[in-house]
């Protein structure tokens, strides 16, 4: 299964191709938000060569589809939704909420051991808002790790987020990640939080690892971005 797995949902656009014939991943990136448009296909077109691939030769496309970058999001979705309908090719998709959690699993003493663990994830939204979200996350008996949804990706003021979440599963029993620690410490009286993001890289491992892949299997048609707030536009539209 040779793979392209894209992220655009921030400033950074990353690309990254699985090529399994050499067993190799190579990953790039470029990190300017307002040129995603043009420099994302000469970034796939580049990492694809120093996979020694083609588009030709990809099985699979994978995308995070969200929340983050608005823009970002569209640009990344429609790039692979062109890819899928013209070559037939289908998309493994997963929310940046989601793959930071499964991230953060794997690389706790709770994965190491197999016992379950219920993640909370957080992403700076900026303003003192986050985008958040709450899994289940274990290894089933085929060694597979299995992914339930608690509360679904939302955005909230981050005091909100946590109240919401302290009505659902006690907060001490709860493995914290972000990509702002400083933010959620301010907030929680808590030292164990990772501060992590998630990569294409760990899109493509997710693939291979999780049990319910067909959950997160689509096409041209069925993927759909997580945008999980109204757009700055819709937002100032809705205060006229």
């Amino acid at each position: 299964m040779n793979i392209l797995a894209i992220d655009t949902t921030t400033k950074v656009a990353s690309v990254a191709i699985k090529n399994e014939k050499k067993d190799i991943t190579i990953q790039d990136e470029i990190s300017n938000e307002i040129t995603h448009s043009e420099k994302l296909l000469p970034l796939i077109d580049s990492t694809l060569k120093k996979a020694s691939l083609s588009l030709n030769d990809i099985n699979l496309y994978a995308a995070i589809n969200g929340p983050g970058s608005f823009t970002g999001i569209r640009i990344g979705l429609a790039t692979l939704k062109a890819f899928s309908m013209i070559n037939n090719v289908k998309i493994f998709s997963m929310s940046s909420i989601e793959l930071m959690s499964y991230k953060a699993y794997i690389m706790s003493e709770l994965y190491k051991n197999k016992f379950k663990a219920n993640v909370a994830s957080f992403i700076d939204a900026r303003n003192n808002r986050v985008y958040f979200g709450v899994y289940k996350i274990y290894i089933n008996s085929e060694n597979k790790i299995c992914i339930e949804k608690i509360l679904n990706t939302s955005n909230e003021i981050i005091t909100d987020a946590i109240n919401i979440i302290s009505t659902k599963v006690d907060l001490k029993d709860l493995l914290f990640v972000t990509n702002n620690k400083e933010l959620l410490k301010s907030n929680l009286n808590r030292d164990d939080i990772l501060d992590l993001y998630p990569t294409p890289n760990d899109l493509i491992h997710a693939y291979y690892n999780i049990s319910n892949i067909n959950d997160y299997i689509f096409d041209t048609y069925t993927l759909d971005a997580i945008y999980a707030r109204k757009s700055q536009a819709e937002r100032t539209k809705d205060d006229v």
